[in-house]
């Protein structure tokens, strides 16, 4: 039996740390990628990562095709992928955003092609195919977000890639669930550190930041994600991280409350609160 053909679509962080993780692995697809970016595509193929540069077009002659874009241009590429692929191919991506995702795979992906939503849990501030890292998925969750749509044997296939690449566990979630729980985990963070980075920014007296402790520069570091990819996953999940926006500025105001009333013991109690909800996640 021939090797199964993998497609990747972006060869930024996650196609190329992706296509890395794949590299020499027993029983891994053939792997072919392509990115705008030729200089990504170069250096995937110097690295031994891709066999092939190709065009979108070729992409879509895959097994599988990952989309590995920014969630706002996945869209139209998951709709220019689903009417080139043949039948019993299956088509996936990795946005952190899935209720309209699934919705525009699940609507132009023609019969015999299969689409399920996918999200590995894992990445860093960095971007760009030099950040790639082989060992990004390791002991790392990817959670597929299946419908009444999806077989079960696309998901396995969609699974088994993701196991071969160092993910632990795979998980299934609803698409809208997904995006319940991500815009609280990860996209309020997000709009926290860039809220609080900007705030020093606009200050009128200059603060100067290379003074700047741990603190600071932990809690602020995802500020340097790239901030076009981050735009399009806020406003595609606008509904749900304005929710998430909300609570965090009720806490923010009651911890205003208790500081101007001079609350100490106040202060203190969410302080310890959110130090033993913080502490817990060290066990999981």
């Amino acid at each position: 039996m021939p090797r199964e053909r993998l497609g990747i679509l972006g060869l930024g962080l996650i196609g190329g740390s992706l296509a890395l993780a794949l590299k020499g692995k027993r029983g891994a697809p053939q792997v072919w990628g392509c990115d705008r970016n030729k200089a990504y595509e170069r250096r995937a193929l110097d690295s031994g990562s891709i066999s092939r540069a190709c065009t979108l077009a070729e992409l879509a002659s895959c097994d599988i095709v990952v989309v590995c874009i920014p969630v706002k241009a996945s869209l139209s590429a998951i709709r220019i992928l689903s009417a080139k692929m043949r039948q019993g191919s299956v088509l996936t991506d990795v946005g952190s955003v899935k209720t309209e995702i699934v919705k525009t795979g699940e609507r132009f992906a023609p019969k015999g092609v299969s689409f399920v939503g996918g999200h590995p849990i894992a990445g860093t501030e960095k971007s760009g195919f030099l950040a790639a890292d082989p060992f990004l998925f390791r002991g790392r969750s990817f959670i597929m977000t299946p419908t009444s749509r999806t077989d079960e044997k696309t998901m396995q296939r969609v699974g088994r890639l993701w196991k071969l690449a160092g993910s632990k566990t795979v998980l299934r979630m609803d698409p809208k669930t997904h995006d319940r729980i991500f815009a609280y985990v990860s996209h309020l963070p997000h709009v926290a550190a860039y809220a609080l980075v900007h705030s020093l920014g606009a200050l009128r007296s200059h603060i100067p930041l290379g003074y700047s402790a741990g603190g600071f520069r932990d809690t602020t570091r995802i500020a340097s994600s790239n901030p076009d990819m981050w735009r399009d996953i806020v406003m595609q999940n606008h509904k749900e991280v304005l929710r998430a926006i909300a609570q965090y500025r009720r806490t923010l105001d009651l911890l205003a409350d208790r500081i101007a009333s001079s609350d100490a013991e106040g202060v203190k109690n969410i302080f310890a609160k959110a130090k033993q909800t913080r502490d817990a996640l060290e066990k999981i």
